[in-house]
């Protein structure tokens, strides 16, 4: 969508699709990529393969493979299909999030996890979010710095972000951590009132770029210039006002301003 800067339609906005019809969706409205939630269940590895072959003759990239969920009594070699996935699909990245109240444990796993991710040239991003326990930018920034660094980067949702009382200042600030990607969406400025309220906006209720009020362009001229983005948004009255391919559209259309980037030409 434009130049030098990987536009992504996260799984998040079309969670109901298949990762066929997310790839599809994805191409028809112009992005460069998609990103994809493996469920073992819905797409055994045998099928594995195949749609590595449709991703590469798509011309789109992979961005990112969701989404591993360390915490307690989920032993880390559990989490090793997700990077042997990631690895055979040809994600950029693999993204984890974390619900371990031992710090110490969290860095171990995902060092653990970069490890077996860097062989395939798959990055390791952390995302932090309010109601987690990585809650913001600075606690991504610490845990990615004790599991040693390598072969890790920290996911920046702008949602996220906002609501854990952190702003674009916090990206450039002394000490900030290494960001892979950006996540966009929309919202009200004032964040609901307590923990639950913040997940329920987050996995249900989120808005297109520009029908809010977060500091989307302010993010944006925090980061690099050629930082991939996706779109992700999670919302229950799109996902039953708009069918798969049209969410994409919309999604791609709700940023293209935002990114400077022309109508696409396909």
């Amino acid at each position: 969508m434009t130049a030098g800067r990987v536009v992504s339609l996260s799984a998040g906005t079309v969670l109901d699709a298949t990762p066929e019809e997310a790839l599809a969706a994805a191409a028809a409205a112009g992005f460069d990529a998609f990103g994809t939630r493996w469920d073992p269940e819905r797409l055994p590895r045998a099928a594995i393969g195949p749609l590595r072959r449709r991703v590469d003759d798509s011309g789109l990239a992979l961005l990112d493979l969701e989404v591993v969920r360390l915490g307690p009594g989920v032993p880390v070699p559990d989490h090793r299909p997700w990077a042997d996935v990631a690895a055979e699909l040809g994600a950029r990245f693999l993204l984890v999030v974390s619900s371990h109240d031992d710090p110490a444990r969290a860095a171990d796993e995902l060092a653990t996890l970069a490890g077996w991710c860097a062989p395939a040239g798959v990055t390791v991003a952390l995302e932090f979010m309010r109601f987690t326990a990585v809650p913001t930018l600075r606690a991504a920034g610490e845990l990615v710095r004790a599991a040693g660094g390598a072969g890790l980067t920290v996911l920046v949702d702008v949602l996220h972000l906002q609501r854990g009382g952190e702003s674009a200042d916090d990206l450039t600030a002394p000490g900030a951590p290494p960001v892979g990607y950006l996540q966009l969406c929309d919202a009200p400025a004032a964040p609901p009132g307590d923990l639950a309220a913040l997940a329920a906006e987050a996995r249900h209720g989120r808005l297109f770029p520009g029908e809010g009020e977060l500091p989307l362009a302010d993010v944006l001229a925090a980061l690099p210039a050629d930082l991939p983005v996706c779109v992700e948004v999670q919302s229950d009255s799109w996902s039953r006002q708009l069918d798969v391919p049209a969410r994409a559209r919309r999604a791609r259309d709700s940023v293209r301003d935002l990114l400077g980037a022309p109508d696409p030409a396909r």
